[in-house]
């Protein structure tokens, strides 16, 4: 290969990049293009429906109203009047200046309301004879131009120099995505608040970490046990109960223990006597029991439609009283299902 035939071949494989470059930048563009215009028709879709309804406070609380929602007319009117007395006084170039539609952007009101809030601070300083006398100054150089570039930068408000151009709001947020940060907030906390204990599954002869008598954590020589009637820790001072019944577990384990409920609950179909029970005879209602470390709760549905204190239990398991209820051990969805068909309940199983 000659010289010139390098050359040529060198200056065709340079030109060669450049061209996939352009091209490459060019799909880009392209893409960044359609990507924007895709967005802005799917928020003109979902405002078709309900409509232009003026200024919305969905989801501010009253004490943090913006400024647009709690000014009065004359704070308005104002505004206005030291916007013109800004753009006369000044008369900044063309690509700096407000243009007159600014009281139809949202974003550009609360920005020059804060710029003017700022402006009467500086000169009621500056006017003060004991002051330094900067304050102006320090007002030009940190909050006027600042904004006034910001304002023509970052808002719809830019494309307003031939007519106004209504502001294109931004898309709702995403409420999964919303739901699930707060989640996974609260989690961590969680991990956080319990990384400083250590905690144990009470599991006497006949019971196993994972389907224990009661649930403790300690931190240093403090003891807190879990109770099964309001689902919250408690402070217990001394350990109430044998050391050697205590099985360490994982923070995770413990608390996925906690928030399983229905585990802790031992459910019972409830009959008239025994003698109803072999006959066939449907139950009367359902009754459980909660043996939590402060007490055991033991519970009847009732016929109002709601759990209350019963003898039930003791009776049946106390040999003396002399005509007990006849109790059968169901699960809590057998449970459920019985106080649906007899009752017409329905979530009354949920702690």
């Amino acid at each position: 290969m000659s010289n010139d035939e390098g050359l040529r071949l060198d200056e065709f494989l340079a030109y060669k990049a450049e061209l996939e470059e352009k091209v490459q930048q060019f799909a880009l563009g392209m893409k960044q293009r359609v990507a924007e215009a895709e967005e802005v028709v799917a928020e003109l879709i979902e405002r078709l429906p309900a409509g232009e309804a003026g200024p919305s406070t969905d989801g501010v609380a009253k004490e943090c109203l913006p400024w647009s929602l709690r000014a009065s007319a004359q704070d308005w009117q104002d505004l206005a009047g030291w916007v013109d007395w800004l753009g006369r006084h000044y008369a900044p170039q063309l690509h700096l200046r407000i243009w007159p539609c600014w009281p139809q952007h949202g974003g550009v009101v609360e920005e020059l309301a804060a710029l003017h809030s700022a402006w009467r601070a500086a000169a009621e300083a500056d006017a003060d004879p004991a002051g330094a006398g900067s304050e102006m100054a320090y007002w030009h150089q940190m909050w006027l131009w600042p904004t006034v570039e910001r304002i023509r930068q970052n808002y719809m408000f830019r494309e307003c120099e031939t007519g106004h151009s209504p502001d294109r709001p931004g898309r709702p947020t995403d409420t999964e995505a919303l739901e699930a940060r707060i989640a996974a907030a609260a989690e961590e906390r969680r991990r956080r608040e319990n990384a400083r204990y250590v905690f144990f599954a009470e599991a006497p002869q006949g019971s196993t970490p994972d389907r224990p008598d009661g649930l403790w954590r300690n931190e240093g020589d403090a003891w807190e046990y879990f109770s099964l009637l309001d689902w919250s820790w408690h402070p217990a001072g001394d350990l109430p109960v044998p050391h050697q019944t205590l099985r360490p577990l994982p923070a995770d384990d413990a608390l996925a223990l906690a928030a399983d409920r229905t585990r802790w609950v031992t459910y019972w179909a409830h009959y008239a006597d025994a003698l109803a029970h072999h006959a066939g005879q449907p139950p009367t209602t359902v009754c459980r029991r909660r043996r939590s470390p402060e007490r055991v709760y033991d519970e009847a549905y009732g016929p109002d439609g709601a759990w209350e204190p019963t003898t039930a239990v003791h009776d049946f398991f106390d040999p003396r009283p002399s005509d007990p209820p006849h109790l059968v051990e169901i699960a809590a969805a057998e449970a459920e299902r019985l106080l649906h068909e007899l009752c017409g309940a329905k979530g009354a199983t949920d702690l």
